[in-house]
């Protein structure tokens, strides 16, 4: 998990499944990125926002119901539950440009889904509200503004590098975040953006409560042939409420709560394709590496990629994404079934590819389907599990 592996598909239009299935690749370490949110909210035209215009009120709204079946929705490495299931979604967006080079956004996303004969998942679902405002000068292209996030996750998780557990639960959590950021020219087609942020996430578990701090550079580049290119690094510093720290071996110490520090950098690039710029493909690259204030525990380092493709026409949409990521610890030992060190320092594999298709059948109302498969590969089994999910439904926008 990169953590927690790359999303995606970002689009919850692209089904309501999509969202919550690719939640915790999106996340970044717990975050979610922001070039995933400008590609939700604006599409590959959040830089052609007009910055000069009257006041003016843009809404939309999208539905989504379906239905599907799932190999393993528990995510159990060993015991596999299968299950069919239901799940509906809704997302809003509200936009206002103002007068004065101003930008007003408020988005509002909500999924919950149900598996039969599983009273873990009886219902589960996430909700995500975001709000943002920005100035911009239309004389030197400096802007500032703030972003303002709260998600709500109460889902099947991986918490084998939150919780020491090597098994899936549901959990359930808040995190409210707040992040001013300026934004500035850099030369033609070049953006630069410093993004400050501060986190509180709260768990149904109050010993994984903890509170986070970010720095964030992003520069931004898009091209006249429907190209563009995101680079940016950041560095996050993580406090636990309650959780101890460790020594290598990870046995709890007498005293003293844990504190991380993640550092890494991602660069992802899109391009249409075609006479018609029908064809678009986009590649992400990512790296970043964790490390605590106790014995070395927690620090480890990840590796990922993902590649995406997608085909357009007017009433059908094809799309393909393959993604993968490997984490390596420094120290943390793997341990036999009699919780004896086996002299191997842990190492963990993730990927996941997927395939969609949709269908226009009138000016609101579209078809999909979707399939979707993911591993995690150790050299702990007790860490490795496999899953496969189809799903279809209906999807309304207004």
């Amino acid at each position: 998990m990169p953590l927690i592996k790359t999303l995606l598909s970002y689009v919850p239009l692209l089904g309501g499944l999509a969202f919550a299935v690719h939640f915790s690749d999106a996340q970044e370490d717990g975050n979610f990125t922001d070039e995933m949110l400008e590609d939700l909210l604006f599409g590959d035209d959040e830089n052609d926002i007009p910055t000069s215009t009257p006041s003016i009120w843009s809404k939309n709204l999208n539905l989504s119901f379906g239905g599907g079946h799932s190999s393993n929705p528990l995510q159990g490495p060993h015991v596999q539950t299968q299950a069919g299931f239901g799940t509906a979604s809704l997302d809003s967006f509200l936009l206002r440009m103002g007068k004065n080079s101003s930008v007003f956004y408020l988005y509002l996303f909500a999924e919950g889904s149900h598996y039969e004969g599983i009273p873990e998942l009886e219902l589960t679902g996430i909700a995500l509200a975001q709000a943002e405002y920005s100035t911009t000068s239309p004389i030197t292209g400096f802007g500032r503004g703030i972003r303002l996030r709260h998600t709500y996750y109460d889902m099947v998780f991986d918490m084998s590098e939150n919780l020491d557990s090597p098994y899936s639960f549901t959990v359930q959590s808040n995190k409210s975040e707040a992040r001013p950021f300026v934004s500035f020219p850099l030369g033609e087609k070049l953006t630069g953006t410093l993004e400050m942020a501060a986190a509180r996430d709260v768990y149904a578990i109050s010993s994984e409560d903890y509170g986070e701090k970010e720095f964030r550079s992003i520069v931004k580049w898009k091209g006249s042939n429907e190209s563009a290119v995101n680079f940016s690094t950041y560095s996050r510093w993580r406090d636990y409420d309650e959780r101890s720290q460790r020594d290598s071996s990870g046995f709890q110490l007498a005293s003293g709560t844990l504190d991380t520090r993640t550092v890494g950098a991602t660069v992802s690039g899109s391009k249409k394709l075609g006479e018609s710029k029908d064809w678009e493909v986009s590649l992400s690259l990512f790296a970043n590496e964790t490390g605590d204030n106790a014995g070395g525990y927690y620090d480890y380092r990840t590796l990922g990629s993902r590649m995406g493709l997608e085909y357009e026409t007017e009433n059908w949409t094809f799309s393909a994404s393959a993604s993968g990521s490997e984490s390596k610890y420094d120290v943390r030992p793997v341990l036999d079934s009699n919780w004896m060190p086996t002299g191997k320092v842990f190492s963990r594999q993730s990927w996941e590819t997927e395939l969609s298709i949709e269908r226009k059948i009138s000016e609101d109302w579209r078809l999909y389907a979707k399939w979707n498969e993911g591993a995690d590969q150790s050299n702990d089994p007790s860490y490795e599990y496999e899953a496969t999910a189809i799903s279809a439904g209906v999807k309304w926008s207004h």
